[in-house]
């Protein structure tokens, strides 16, 4: 498959997540000054999306927007997973009851990638963006899923992500990950304070959902008011993930 193929694929998805992000209607010159595009080549995508029925257009507010189709072409994956639970609802009510930022985020090779972020209502808050990638043995989420992976895979996929890290002081001991590891399996959960963001901290818990690949919820906020909330926040990740989470999900039945 030619690169150039690969990148209006990437550039497809990239701009159905700026959407999802966004929330609202948005110009040629908006889509492509967010994502970096060159304007002429985001016209011609968004015109073709537009033919495909993707994409709606407003010629007086010259404006885009995405249908329904959009919405039905995965559908159908959370109804098999979460039969009548829809999961940006109860990530909504997580929000609601936390005020935070929440974020649910998957493995994408030995990065975690976020799929779907709601922000905080405070000014002060961690602010990301939808497919962004962290390195999976830094960020919270990532951290809860590599705990999933056997400890000799763990080991494999850390000498990796160290030897692409430029930064020496973000390379991670090997002692200190798999310590980590045992503290994520003991308590159910992964918790960072700055190793992604100074001054900013997440916990996270493993949403396990049936016919899905393992994914982590994460709520992320100043360490302070972090560090203030703690037991509330765990309270309501495990509130909401224990009830979408399938009767065999565990972080305690792990081969080594």
């Amino acid at each position: 498959m030619s690169d150039t193929v690969i990148k209006s694929a990437a550039r497809v998805l990239e701009i159905f997540e700026y959407f999802s992000e966004r929330q609202e209607p948005a110009s040629v010159g908006d889509i492509a000054r967010s994502l970096g595009f060159p304007q002429s080549s985001t016209s011609v995508l968004l015109k073709s999306l537009l033919s495909l029925g993707y994409l709606d257009y407003d010629p007086r507010a010259r404006v885009y927007s995405p249908t329904m189709r959009i919405a039905f072409l995965g559908a159908w994956v959370q109804q098999r997973a979460l039969g009548d639970n829809n999961l940006v609802k109860i990530l909504e009510q997580i929000h609601e009851e936390t005020g935070e930022t929440v974020f649910l985020g998957m493995q994408n090779g030995v990065t975690v990638q976020y799929a779907h972020i709601i922000e905080a209502k405070y000014p002060v808050r961690l602010h990301m963006k939808v497919g962004t990638r962290r390195p999976i043995t830094r960020a919270a989420v990532g951290r809860l899923l590599l705990s999933l992976h056997p400890d000799t895979e763990i080991k494999k996929i850390l000498r990796r992500v160290n030897a692409e890290e430029p930064s020496p002081e973000h390379r991670i001991k090997e002692s200190d990950l798999m310590k980590e590891m045992e503290r994520i399996r003991a308590f159910g959960f992964a918790e960072t304070r700055g190793s992604m963001t100074p001054g900013g901290g997440v916990i996270a818990r493993l949403l396990d959902l049936p016919d899905s690949p393992p994914m982590g919820v994460g709520i992320g906020a100043p360490i302070e008011r972090l560090d203030e909330n703690r037991d509330h926040f765990l309270s309501v990740l495990d509130k909401y993930c224990s009830q979408l989470a399938r009767p065999t999900a565990s972080l305690h039945v792990l081969a080594s």
